[in-house]
């Protein structure tokens, strides 16, 4: 899974790795955890990490081998490189920065950036966000528009743990 990350980001991971792993022995201390993915601008929940820490500590010895580790780190990290390109992709038709577009700038991005797609798939896209992620009023009323920010979280299918921590609520 580290074959993900660009070479710099691996080498960013591994510096903060063997200041954590203090005598150069392939682990760190489950507590330094939370400081790991802060470092990387990775947020994780109390809840995301004590999941985290059950799969990669399950007899709560307080340390993990980084090897186990990794597959964690290079996730997270994609997810937020993903989120933020989209982001990046959507913000173009978002003059007002309101985190919201249409149906058509929603399938204009979709049809055009990164791996574009066709038509047919688009459409069962700009459906589910139509259905899924709407801009409504106060009064329940729909706009029209799409909050793209919900729609990331979608896109990615990511749980709500993972939207906050992404900042996309």
């Amino acid at each position: 899974m580290t074959e993900l990350l660009s070479e710099d980001k691996l080498q960013e991971v591994q510096e903060i790795l063997r200041i954590l792993d203090k005598k150069g022995e392939n682990i760190i201390h489950s507590s330094d955890v939370m400081t790991l993915f802060q470092a990387l601008h990775c947020n994780l929940s109390m809840n995301e990490l004590q999941e985290h820490l059950l799969i990669l500590d399950p007899q709560s010895s307080g340390v993990i081998k980084i090897p186990e580790l990794m597959p964690f780190i290079a996730k997270r990290l994609q997810t937020r490189e993903t989120t933020d390109q989209l982001i990046d992709a959507f913000r173009v038709f978002d003059k007002e920065n309101r985190g919201l577009i249409s149906g058509e700038e929603l399938r204009h991005v979709l049809t055009r950036f990164g791996e574009p797609m066709d038509e047919s798939e688009a459409n069962d896209y700009i459906a589910e966000a139509e259905a899924k992620c709407p801009d409504v009023r106060a009064n329940g009323e729909k706009t029209g528009m799409i909050n793209y920010l919900a729609f990331i979280g979608v896109m990615l299918d990511l749980s709500e743990e993972e939207i906050a921590s992404a900042g996309l609520q």
